[in-house]
């Protein structure tokens, strides 16, 4: 049966009358339950947003996730988020947001993840709106991920990450399509004045203007008047810039190519069995057997000539040997070297999370932090990777990695290592930002 108040809605919404819309809305629910009218609460909802009644959108929104039936309930709850958030309380929308999110046919996780953290932004829980930024900019259909990382950058920026921002505004730069690299570009120059790096923020400051055309007003063009300022000044109490790992340059056994093992002697030259089942008389024989028989005779003589002198003189030799293959081993351990290396522990862990496979095998037996949490460091997706360097040590390690998005952009990991038995197990992932190209 047609309802009246939902086609007048629908007319009214159509039309762009938020006020009539809302009311026809509302009015074809009244006196029902939830279940059912998520649909008219919805459009209810997106109503009163319009209208810029955010408590009372609240409500609506609210009312319609009752509405377990309704296939849009984790758009709902974004919205929810959205309105919670347009009315300052942002305890409430990080909740919403995170309710979008554990729906797993929300087709636009983007909007939750950008929303969420700009709502932690607010409340002053700069990491966490870190990591939802770098989800978000890593997220399937998101359409303009330099917002994203422009965001992180500013999320790292109030967290005193200064280094990490700078990678961040450099990624969103990077992106082809991004519309605001002025923008970045400006924030980069805030960065780097962070960093007391005042020569480095004039040229960014001024590659914002006069490359990207950013116009550079208020606040910004008062931080980049301060950094023409200071450029000259002594700079003894700056960071320090990142050192680049060595990079493996040897092949061979240094690299991993371990040799094969040395190959068993065969049995074809037994000698006959002792008990002569098996043996042949003299005239019997061929040349050939003639001839292990008699090597045979002969290694049984040499048995005979040792003495207890030459044996001991022997096994002395054997044991100089030994340990001097001993200190070679253990020279090449404590350089850091081993088996499975550093490089094929890593590329077997990337290679495993890259094909959504298990990757704990190449982690430690007990590791100390929690191995999920530090896989989620690393982008979800991303075209490539490359193994870009390595510092050993005999009972630690860190293998430098560089994944590669479709943009182009690229983002630099450092996967310590420790050592268990000869080889190597990861410990833990950092991100190595203050690394990434260009």
């Amino acid at each position: 049966m047609d309802d009246p108040h939902r086609t007048a809605g629908e007319a009214a919404y159509a039309a762009g009358d938020w006020d009539q819309a809302a009311v026809e809305f509302l009015a074809s629910v009244h006196g029902l339950s939830a279940e059912g009218a998520g649909y008219a609460l919805h459009r209810a909802g997106n109503a009163l947003v319009k209208l810029g009644r955010f408590a009372d959108a609240t409500t609506v929104y609210e009312r319609a996730v009752l509405d377990s039936g309704y296939e849009r309930r984790a758009a709902v709850y974004a919205n929810l988020g959205a309105a919670f958030s347009a009315a300052h309380e942002y305890g409430k929308a990080v909740d919403a947001y995170s309710a979008a999110l554990a729906d797993e046919t929300y087709p636009t996780p983007y909007k939750a993840l950008q929303g969420r953290a700009g709502a932690l932004y607010e409340l002053g829980r700069y990491e966490e709106a870190a990591v939802a930024y770098r989800q978000a900019a890593w997220a399937d259909g998101n359409p303009d991920p330099g917002k994203s990382f422009n965001n992180l950058g500013l999320s790292f920026m109030a967290a005193g990450r200064p280094e990490d921002a700078l990678e961040a505004f450099r990624a969103a730069i990077g992106i082809e399509s991004y519309a605001a690299k002025g923008k970045a570009n400006a924030n980069l120059a805030l960065a780097y004045s962070a960093m007391g790096f005042y020569e480095d923020s004039v040229r960014e400051f001024e590659r914002a203007r006069d490359v990207f055309g950013h116009e550079l007003t208020g606040e910004m063009l008062a931080a980049y008047e301060e950094a023409r300022r200071r450029a000259g000044e002594d700079r003894k109490s700056q960071t320090a810039p990142f050192e680049p790992l060595e990079l493996e340059t040897v092949d061979g056994w240094l690299t991993g190519e371990m040799p094969p093992a040395m190959p068993g002697e065969g049995d074809s030259n037994a000698l006959p069995d002792a008990d002569g089942e098996a043996t042949k008389r003299f005239f019997d024989r061929s040349e050939e057997e003639m001839l292990v028989a008699d090597r045979a005779v002969r290694k049984a003589a040499r048995s005979a000539r040792l003495t207890p002198r030459v044996i001991a003189l022997r096994v002395g030799i054997v044991l100089l040997a030994v340990l001097a293959l001993a200190g070679i081993l253990g020279g090449l351990l404590y350089a850091g070297y081993g088996y499975p290396t550093q490089e094929q522990t890593v590329s077997g862990l990337m290679n495993a999370y890259r094909a959504n496979g298990p990757y704990t095998d190449y982690w430690v037996a007990v590791p100390q932090a929690n191995v999920k949490q530090e896989m989620d460091q690393l982008p979800a997706k991303f075209a490539s990777y490359r193994i870009s360097g390595i510092s050993r040590a005999a009972r630690t390690s860190t293998v430098r990695v560089t994944v590669r998005f479709d943009s182009g952009a690229e983002l630099a990991y450092d996967v310590s290592l420790t050592r268990e038995g000869v080889g190597w197990k990861v410990m833990g992932i950092k991100n190595a930002w203050s690394s990434a190209a260009q």
